[in-house]
């Protein structure tokens, strides 16, 4: 399971369900088929496992409080994460930017500290725990992620991650399409270059291998297969812009929110969220 991908419903079942939870107590089974892809967008924006709760919560009571004003000039979708983007942009403008090397200086806390090697080492032998290498990297992608202006955040997140239009993602953060187009430009040149720079999986000369070394640390029959680079489609150039595309693919494709990483995960996320805020 991926994030969650978006359900395909079609208008007319739409406009009927809405009609119905507007009428009655229904609202439950109108908003049931998006709450895990809702919860996985807010995760991956907000990386922080208790806030991403609070947050997808608090996106679902604003919807059912306002569905009567719900016009259906748009897809319920899009206003759904309308609800949920700005949501996630407010409780990011009062949060820290991370910094490109947060995992790398987390990576090195952890080094030097026995206990937190100790948990590691206990957590990823857990005979349920499994660690896939597409998880890690989807994880480090929300990360990097962070390094962004909330806006261009959220811009890579809903048209390069979830898949909607450029025209839908503009009218989710309330932009004209070439402010949209900018923001996402300038989200996916920022991305490039942090990966450049960081990952061995797409530059050898990268200063991070924690998906290898990490992959190399758990028991070996808690090991995924190994990934040893970032591969472009056949046909393709292996250019930035192509290997940001392979990443956001195993992104859109990973399950980041359920899969046999997710409670390693769920820790770095917290500790790399304390200590960014902590500066």
């Amino acid at each position: 399971m991926a994030i969650h991908p978006l359900p395909d419903i079609a208008t007319d079942v739409e406009d009927r369900l809405v009609r119905a939870a507007r009428g009655s107590d229904a609202f439950g089974k109108l908003i049931e088929p998006w709450r895990r892809p809702l919860f996985g967008y807010v995760y991956r924006m907000v990386t922080h496992p208790q806030d991403a709760e609070d947050l997808t919560q608090e996106a679902i009571i604003r919807a059912f409080q306002f569905l009567a004003e719900f016009r259906a000039e748009s897809r319920f979708k899009s206003w759904l994460f309308g609800i949920a983007t700005h949501i996630c942009l407010d409780h990011l403008r009062k949060k820290k930017r991370w910094r490109v090397e947060a995992q790398l200086e987390g990576e090195k806390r952890a080094e030097a500290d026995p206990e937190a090697l100790e948990q590691l080492g206990g957590l990823m032998s857990q005979p349920d725990f499994v660690f896939e290498i597409r998880e890690h990297i989807t994880f480090c992608f929300s990360c990097v992620a962070r390094t962004l202006e909330p806006q261009e955040q959220a811009a890579l997140m809903l048209r390069e991650v979830l898949g909607f239009t450029a025209r839908e993602a503009a009218d989710i953060l309330d932009v004209t399409d070439s402010v949209f187009r900018h923001r996402r430009s300038s989200a996916r040149s920022q991305m490039c270059t942090a990966f450049d720079g960081l990952c061995q999986l797409i530059n050898k000369t990268g200063v991070c291998y924690q998906c290898t070394g990490l992959r190399e640390h758990a028991p070996r029959q808690n090991q995924c297969e190994s990934l040893p680079e970032i591969t472009v489609a056949p046909g393709l150039d292996l250019t930035p812009d192509n290997l940001l595309d392979a990443r956001v693919r195993i992104a859109r494709k990973a399950d980041l929110e359920d899969g046999g990483t997710r409670r390693l995960h769920e820790g770095f996320f917290s500790g790399l969220s304390a200590h960014e805020e902590s500066r």
